[in-house]
């Protein structure tokens, strides 16, 4: 590798990689392996700032569980544009290749951790394998342009793209071009980056201080491609209502089942957290893409919370429940019958909501009462209001219209010679290694595609 000091020095790259996140170190190393001139651009002055605070530090760089990925683990308008690369290079493949740049695995279950536990070793192995492999690095270097190199323009016939959020991802009727490559300018200088190929993997707009701007959104735009529009996902939930502060800190294991307009759209299971502000923990944020693409939409979004899933889903089977707990605990009062069952700040806004004075002897109950105190419990309605933004936001829904890519070389139909890789594209994971095993995917493909 060689930190070039003076952009004449390049001359024309066969391959130019634009941001050295996950994906774009990926690309660039495979780039390189096939024999390409390949240059790796990052606007930060130090490589995969965003994978370094990935796993909280730990790096969950995969999943071995591929099961259910249409849609499931992977989501987008066009899931399905997943199944290829993942088959082609998958989480045996990534972990193999990684042992190979001197990362051994931990594995904790079906999650995936370096074997030191630190997202900075992952950084630094794809880092040494940068330089192992001859690619020439543009540090703190910030693209102002992307331009065709135009020699012909076609007409390229595609299909309408919709306004709606539900039909994003069909592509509209656009012009496709040959190019002789691309030319990049670069901020702040007059000289002309020349490239064959082009690698966009700049990211989302995701955790902006990493350096994710959404920069490539703006140049694939220019370039021709459709944008699904992008949302915060994998992030914390805010909810109407004043009485969140009083369960603030509160962990439980809940079901949680998100409707828009009435309509449910998505359901998770697992650790809820209760914040000052509303919902927050895994399950909240798996869902929170869908929450963040009604609110958008400008649609009534609720989330539907059971706190107690392992004894049932079914009101009617809760409030039996309840009536025999409280003929065995007649004689105490209300604000000790959730004790040991649920945590206490939530059984007081539970009962506060029911309208049940804590003093009241649990003996004098009312079947009304007890109804009412059922149905929050299998069934607290959150009301959304907006989702955390972008900066608090592990990853970001929407971007490149993948109807307007080809899967197995991840290289635009429109723009021969452009190709794209990581959280870019309209293609977003769950929690659990997911995301980036799409950045290794798509970052491998893309890599050997553009050097081939």
């Amino acid at each position: 590798m060689s930190i070039i000091t003076s952009l004449t020095e390049s001359g024309t790259v066969d391959v130019a990689v634009i941001g050295a996140g996950a994906a774009g170190m990926m690309a660039a190393i495979e780039a390189a392996r096939v024999g390409a001139k390949v240059l790796l651009i990052e606007r930060n002055r130090e490589p995969g700032k965003k994978l370094a605070t990935t796993g909280n530090g730990r790096c969950n760089y995969t999943n071995l569980d591929m099961e259910n990925l249409v849609g499931g683990k992977y989501r987008g308008c066009n899931p399905e544009f997943s199944e290829i690369p993942l088959e082609s290079f998958g989480p045996e493949q990534a972990v193999e290749w990684f042992r190979g740049i001197g990362i051994e695995p931990k594995y904790r279950g079906n999650y995936v951790y370096p074997n030191s536990d630190q997202a900075s070793s992952v950084v630094t192995a794809l880092w040494d394998e940068v330089v192992h492999s001859g690619v020439q690095v543009l540090l703190g270097t910030l693209i102002r342009k992307v331009r065709r190199n135009e020699s012909e323009a076609v007409n390229h016939t595609g299909r309408e793209q919709y306004s709606s959020q539900e039909n994003h991802g069909k592509s509209r009727g656009v012009k496709s071009y040959r190019t002789d490559g691309f030319l990049l300018d670069i901020e702040g200088c007059d000289n002309v980056i020349r490239a064959k190929k082009l690698i966009l993997a700049t990211g989302s707009r995701a955790v902006p201080k990493t350096g994710s701007t959404g920069d490539g959104y703006v140049w694939s735009k220019a370039l021709g491609h459709t944008l699904v529009p992008q949302v915060p996902a994998l992030t914390a939930v805010k909810c109407k209502g004043s009485h969140y502060k009083n369960m603030a800190g509160v962990r439980t294991d809940a079901k949680l089942c998100v409707k828009v307009s009435g309509e449910t759209v998505a359901a998770e299971e697992g650790e809820l957290q209760l914040t000052d502000y509303g919902i927050s923990g895994i399950p909240v944020f798996q869902i929170s893409r869908h929450v963040a693409y009604g609110l958008r939409d400008e649609k009534e979004v609720s989330v539907y919370i059971n706190f107690l899933p392992n004894i049932s889903d079914s009101k009617e089977e809760i409030s039996e429940f309840y009536k025999e707990r409280a003929e065995r605990l007649a004689y105490k009062e209300m604000g000790s019958f959730f004790t040991g069952l649920l945590n206490q700040k939530l059984g007081n806004v539970l009962l506060q909501m029911a309208n049940i004075d804590r003093k009241l002897p649990v003996s004098k109950l009312s079947g009304k009462q007890l109804k009412a105190l059922s149905a929050l419990t299998v069934s607290f309605k959150a009301e959304c209001v907006e989702v955390n933004p972008f900066a608090n936001a592990q990853c970001a829904a929407g971007g490149i219209n993948t109807a307007e890519v080809d899967p197995h070389t991840m290289e635009s139909k429109l723009v021969k010679g452009l190709y794209f890789a990581g959280e870019i594209l309209d293609i977003d994971g769950i929690c659990g290694g997911y995301n980036l095993q799409w950045a290794w995917s798509s970052g491998f493909i893309a890599g050997n595609a553009a050097a081939g």
